[in-house]
């Protein structure tokens, strides 16, 4: 592959074979039209590639998708050991040319949209609601795309986030405040349309004794990249993190740039683990280990560090789990639980007249989305849905 160096975006995308039945399409979540995305990108026509996108998005998705599993690994020449990379053409592509929203039209004029959360699928129905004409406003208990800046900036700089942000601020109404299940119903009065995309906010816990020994990776993978009293400075301790997934990676990748010994714990097999080949692949590389098949069982403070009880498990893939009397003991300093995160269902708790309604749409991690392009796919439904209902299209 290419070096970063080396890359051409012109000429990567001239390698596309704009095949009659493309793969590369088929396997994107958004369904964006690849062909004619690089197509345009050869011709040196920025403006109309990112337009084409049709959403912001197109730079933190060539950072974090995994393109092996989708653009590009539904690529024809997948098959030769060299697809197009799309997502590095995209990644560049936004970055120097950050999305401009179309001029803004009428077709949902006087039509007032609610958008509770400020997360990419929520910022990404924002957009095409304000581009359809309609009175925008967000809803948002933290700084907008919060989530996304838990990523470490070694995956995702912050200077992608805030190009998005910076794109589109402007065409909204930002409302910082919590919506719990009482405001939403008074946002779904005041509102013709209301979509909630308020993100996976609760955290899976360990459910064993000592489990305040721990922790929770949003506590670790702080906005400043800083740890214990803010000085970031882990060097000579030991880090364990539980969990398979890439917040666990990053977690590990972070502890390990911090200065600290980095051991992942997984309940299951390697093969098992829902975290990208890529990241675990970094992760490695980087000198964390991993220890599979153990389960925490319970966490005690010793002295000055902790001391971590892990049960060996027994398991076929995916399926069932069975957590042994067997165990072993880790001496360590910190243990940071990734897990992995959850809808918090609460805010529809007794809403069902309102989330059966016609407009009351939800997307994102709030209807199982756990990826960017999942996100994005679900805002540009809804707007497309919203869009026919109120000008026929």
């Amino acid at each position: 592959m290419k070096s970063v160096e080396d890359f051409n975006l012109i000429k990567e995308s001239a390698r596309c074979l704009r095949c009659s039945r493309p793969g590369c399409v088929s396997s994107c979540p958004v369904g964006n039209d690849i062909p004619s995305f690089l197509q345009l990108a050869r011709q040196g026509d920025a403006r109309g590639a990112v337009q084409l996108i049709g959403h912001p998005f197109g730079e933190i998705c060539g950072y974090v998708c995994p393109h092996e599993s989708q653009c590009q690994g539904g690529c024809v020449l997948a098959r030769r050991g060299r697809p197009v990379l799309t997502g590095e053409v995209e990644r560049r592509l936004f970055a120097d040319n950050p999305y401009l929203v179309t001029v803004r039209g009428d077709a949902a004029a006087n039509t007032s949209v609610a958008v509770v959360g400020g997360g990419v699928s929520g910022l990404t129905f924002a957009v095409k609601m304000y581009e359809q004409g309609a009175d925008v406003t967000v809803f948002e208990k933290d700084e907008l795309l919060s989530t996304l800046r838990l990523i470490p900036e070694f995956r995702l700089p912050r200077a992608a986030i805030d190009r998005v942000v910076d794109c589109v601020e402007d065409k909204f109404r930002f409302v910082r405040r919590r919506v719990d299940s009482e405001l939403l119903r008074r946002i779904a009065d005041d509102y013709d349309v209301v979509y909630l995309a308020s993100g996976a906010s609760r955290c899976y816990g360990l459910n064993i004794q000592g489990e305040d020994f721990a922790t929770p990776y949003s506590d670790f993978l702080n906005k400043n990249g800083a740890f214990l009293n803010g000085d970031g400075d882990l060097r000579g301790k030991k880090v364990i993190v539980i969990g398979g997934g890439n917040t666990a990676m990053d977690c590990a990748r972070s502890a390990r740039r911090l200065g600290a010994r980095t051991a992942v714990a997984y309940r299951r097999r390697r093969e098992d683990m829902p975290a990208f080949d890529k990241e675990v692949s970094a992760a490695v590389s980087e000198g964390a280990e991993f220890v599979y098949n153990v389960a925490p069982v319970s966490v005690s403070r010793v002295g000055h560090g902790l001391e971590l009880t892990l049960a060996e498990t027994e398991c076929e893939g995916r399926g069932k789990l069975t957590v042994t009397e067997r165990v072993r003991t880790e001496q360590c300093d910190v243990i940071v639980t990734a897990l992995g995160s959850t809808f918090d269902d609460s805010i529809v708790e007794g809403l069902d007249d309102l989330t059966g309604s016609e407009k009351f749409f939800i997307g994102g991690d709030a209807d199982g989305g756990k990826t960017v392009a999942r996100a994005v796919a679900d805002a540009m439904r809804v707007a497309r849905i919203v869009s026919e209902k109120t000008c026929g299209k």
